[in-house]
């Protein structure tokens, strides 16, 4: 993370260089007599500012003091190598994924996204499984810069997986402003993926890109065996082409079949959405009679988008519901359909 600049706000790079020296180990020392500075703040300054030179010629005396004992040091020298850009830094950069400190490990990530290197995709598939969420958001931003088709397989393969929905958003927000004519057939093929989770992620992602060619695979997920994922197919088509006629049709057709209460608020949902409005009272009747409690706040959530003012009465009543979830969708979609 950039560090407060003291005393030199502003001002061009004028760090002393001195003789560069090789000790016995073979490693370059520091070529930057701030770099060695006794005081941490001018140390992670002097980095801060080689890094903002592009200085191509200090890569070496960065490398040096990665093994900094203080946090800020070793973040500042991690981002001004991933600055400077040169790719020959990969390797001492990618040491540090195994550090402690959880705001190095996302400075490590950081730098790797922006040295571009295929090598580090290795480094980074450790990074998306670290204990920290956002160490793991960092590492899948990373590998959305990394060019390749195994930084994208890493990232999807990975990343879908996660457990944390943060995590999977930024994955699908990475894939689809970065990768998505890459991504497209692999997320196609991940909705035959043997794991629930990677099937929903992918319909989702497919979703959120937008692209009409995924349609077909989209239609044919509406019959997954798994709820979420006809869920998020439904979701998915409405957001591509809300009206399309044979998605429209696919979804009246499933919804005649179906008997998982949230799917079939979902499919009623966005068939509502695409103007057909017969089924909306599948969606009144589970706002009361839904199980569990997700499905009747997803009824709420569904009436305060393309229900109308006939539902008022209905939210109103499922104001007195005994879970918290229902109570604070029925009152948005109140106040929705009172300010249309």
């Amino acid at each position: 993370m950039p560090h407060s600049r003291v005393g030199v706000a502003g001002a061009a790079l004028t760090l002393a260089a001195i003789l560069l020296s090789v000790g016995c180990s073979g490693r370059p020392k520091v070529s930057y007599k701030e770099l060695a500075d006794d005081d941490p703040t001018i140390r992670a300054d002097a980095a801060l500012r080689l890094g903002e030179a592009r200085a191509v010629a200090a890569v070496d005396s960065l490398i040096a003091v990665l093994d900094d004992p203080v946090e800020a040091v070793r973040v500042q020298a991690l981002l001004s190598l991933g600055q400077i850009g040169d790719k020959k830094a990969t390797e001492a950069v990618g040491a540090l994924a195994a550090d402690p400190v959880s705001t190095v490990r996302i400075a490590t990530a950081q730098s790797l996204g922006m040295l571009k290197d295929p090598a580090s995709v290795p480094v980074l598939a450790r990074l998306l499984e670290d204990s920290e969420g956002i160490v793991r958001i960092a590492a899948a931003r990373a590998l959305g810069n990394v060019p390749g088709p195994e930084a994208l397989d890493t990232l999807m393969s990975i990343a879908l997986g996660d457990e944390n929905e943060l995590v999977r958003q930024h994955v699908v927000v990475v894939i689809r402003d970065r990768r998505h004519q890459e991504a497209i057939p692999k997320l196609e093929a991940l909705l035959q993926a043997e794991s629930d989770l990677v099937r929903s992620n992918a319909a989702r992602a497919l979703g959120d890109i937008g692209d009409r060619t995924t349609m077909p695979a989209l239609v044919r997920a509406l019959d997954d065996p798994y709820y979420k994922v006809r869920s998020l197919s439904a979701h998915g088509l409405s957001k591509i082409d809300v009206k399309d006629a044979q998605a429209l049709e696919a979804m009246r057709r499933r919804l005649g079949v179906e008997d998982h209460p949230m799917v079939a608020v979902d499919l009623a949902w966005n068939l509502a959405r695409g103007g057909d409005r017969s089924s909306l009272d599948r969606i009144r009747d589970l706002l009361f009679k839904g199980q569990p409690e997700d499905v009747r706040a997803e009824a709420a959530m569904a009436l305060g988008e393309v229900g109308d003012d006939s539902d008022l009465p209905r939210l109103e009543t499922a104001l007195s519901d005994k879970k918290g979830l229902v109570r604070s969708e029925a009152f948005k979609s109140i106040e929705k359909i009172k300010a249309r």
